[in-house]
C-alpha cells in the first residue's frame, strides 16, 4: 500500500485561490507531518493525479472554497455530493466532481478540506486574513491525518 497523500489544489498566482498550494508547501517541511504521508501540489486538475492516487488508502485534498464563512475557516467534506454541483463548462470538473469520479475508479477514502475565501485575485500572496489562519489550517490537516495537538 502506498503512503497516505495530501494534495493541495489551486493556483498560487491567484492569491487565496492558491491556498492548497501554500498549505502543502508548508506541510512538506513541517516536522509534525507523519513519515507515511506524501504531499503534492495538484494545480487545478485533480484528475491528472489519478495514477498517484491509485493504491492509497487515504487522500486529503486541500482547496479554496468561496463562501460567506470567515476567510481561513476549514470545512471537511467526506463526500463530494455534499457540495453544490457547479460546473463552469463541460470540459472542467470541480474538485468535488473529480473526487467522486476517482472514488468510482479506486477504493480510496477521500476528504476534501475546503478553506473559505472571499475572493480570488491575481497575486502571489495569501490575503492577511487567510495568512493569519495558516497555523490553524495546518493543524486541521494534521488532525485529519491523526496528529493530536495535545501531545
Amino acid at each position: 500500500m502506498k503512503p497516505r497523500l495530501v494534495i493541495g489544489l489551486g493556483n498560487p498566482l491567484m492569491g487565496d485561490e492558491g491556498v492548497g498550494w501554500y498549505v502543502v508547501s508548508r506541510l512538506a517541511s513541517d516536522p509534525r507531518l507523519p513519515a507515511d504521508v506524501e504531499t503534492i501540489w495538484g494545480g487545478t486538475d485533480l484528475l491528472r493525479y489519478a495514477s498517484q492516487i491509485e493504491g492509497r488508502s487515504r487522500v486529503i485534498l486541500v482547496d479554496a472554497l468561496q463562501s460567506a464563512a470567515l476567510p481561513g475557516t476549514v470545512t471537511a467534506f467526506e463526500d463530494g455530493a455534499e457540495l453544490e454541483d457547479r460546473q463552469t463548462n463541460a470540459h472542467e470538473l470541480s474538485a468535488a466532481q473529480a473526487m467522486q469520479l476517482l472514488r468510482m475508479m479506486t477504493p480510496v477514502r477521500f476528504t476534501l478540506l475546503g478553506v473559505s475565501i472571499w475572493s480570488a485575485a491575481a497575486g502571489d500572496k495569501l490575503s492577511p486574513a487567510v495568512e493569519a489562519r495558516m497555523p490553524a489550517i495546518l493543524d486541521r490537516v494534521l488532525e485529519e491525518l491523526g496528529w493530536n495537538s495535545s501531545r
